[in-house]
């Protein structure tokens, strides 16, 4: 493991440092090539003369640090063959390259002010050289004003490039936030109305649990047999009762705005699977041929469950509603010993399905996590749009 860390370690410090490497590579390439050339130059080759290694090492070393300082390396490449010039040198060999490259990188990085400046500062030592080795007026004028202005519409168009990914990618980072932001704020919300609807469940059973007790209480010595039918119906709306409570307040001490106020002041019964062939009434009033199918036995659910299938199915549809267009929908709901399966599926072909990190996906997938259960959502392999939701269900209570 430790060679695993150490060679990780080694190839972030190369991903930080391989610019750097990069141009120390080129500087001491180009100075290498520029000797060679230099050394075999016909008909006046250097020879021994150290003075012409030095000097057309000193145009091209300082290309290592062009990213760091590129002005300085400009100015630092163009005195170099100013002073080659100066020695009395007529073999340019590479060294008229060496302040083009400089100026290349000053445009690519520094505004086109700094650029034009750079530009009249190299353009007398470029049209120098062109004189000393012996070129023509006029070809030492259109080199002088040619290859400089090439290199800097390179180095611009690689500024701007450059200058346009650092813009998109902030861009791109800010819509990530947002996003972000979106997802979470959508998450609160549901998980608030979630809690406000289990309010509602849980003061559901303790209104039973309250009925209950006092029949029990007061049929206890008349008739027994009543009192304890009761309060068997008592303990097991009581565990009910705990189990909704437990799972809200798991889901608040998770959300992020735990001071909000979770009171529900509707006085409806919250919905249940009895509520479900009226729902699909209306969906089907709506203009959708829905079709629905129940595989397996049903069997009572505890409230809070029933009502993550009713929103689940509710949703669904409403996405189908919203998006399907012209279309069908198919509704199952099979019974599995220790759990229930729900399908939504319909053969919608607009292109507006709603995208599986959608809002509505997001409240029907902390619904079904808020109960141990499992949501999937998204376009089908046959066509079409699926939803497919599975809870495990808990033992029947006793009575």
């Amino acid at each position: 493991m430790r060679g695993v860390f150490s060679e990780s370690a080694v190839l972030r410090g190369l991903g930080r440092r391989g610019p750097w490497l990069f141009d120390a590579v080129i500087a001491v390439a180009t100075t290498g090539l520029a000797w060679v050339v230099g050394s075999q130059y016909f008909p006046d080759p250097w020879g021994p003369d150290l003075l012409a290694y030095a000097l057309t090492a000193a145009v091209f070393l300082p290309l290592a640090a062009r990213r760091a300082a590129p002005v300085a390396v400009m100015a630092a490449s163009t005195g170099a063959l100013a002073a080659y010039l100066a020695a009395g040198y007529d073999q340019l060999a590479l060294n008229f390259w060496g302040p083009l490259l400089a100026l290349y990188t000053v445009a690519s990085m520094r505004p086109p002010r700094v650029t034009g400046a750079c530009l009249v500062a190299v353009a007398p030592v470029l049209f120098w050289s062109g004189t000393v080795s012996g070129l023509s007026l006029p070809i030492a004028l259109a080199e002088t004003l040619l290859l400089p202005a090439t290199a800097w519409a390179f180095g611009e168009t690689g500024r701007k490039l450059a200058d346009r990914n650092e813009r998109l990618a902030a861009v791109t980072e800010q819509l990530r936030a947002e996003q972000r932001k979106r997802t979470e704020q959508a998450i609160v919300t549901e998980r608030l109305r979630i809690a406000r609807e289990l309010h509602d469940v849980v003061a559901h059973h303790m209104s039973v649990i309250a009925m209950q007790t006092g029949l029990a209480s007061y049929v206890l010595d008349a008739d027994p047999d009543t009192a304890r039918t009761a309060l068997n119906v008592v303990s097991g709306t009581s565990r009910e009762a705990l189990d909704e409570m437990r799972h809200m307040l798991d889901l608040l001490r998770a959300s992020d705005d735990p001071g909000a106020d979770v009171d529900g002041d509707s006085q409806q019964p919250a919905p249940g699977l009895d509520g479900l062939d009226d729902l699909i009434s209306r969906v089907r009033a709506a203009g959708v041929e829905v079709e629905s199918t129940v595989v397996g036995t049903p069997r009572p659910l505890p409230s809070g469950l029933q009502l993550t299938v009713y929103r689940v199915i509710q949703e669904a549809l409403t996405n189908v509603l919203k998006h399907g267009g012209q279309c069908r929908a198919w509704v199952s709901v099979t019974w599995h010993p220790r759990q229930v399966v729900v399908r939504i599926d319909d053969d919608g072909t607009q292109a507006g399905d709603p995208a599986p990190g959608g809002h509505g996906v997001i409240g029907m997938r902390e619904r079904a996590r808020l109960y141990g259960g499992t949501l999937t959502a998204g376009s089908a392999p046959e066509g079409g749009f699926a939803v497919r939701l599975t809870l495990p269900t808990p033992e029947p209570l006793s009575t």
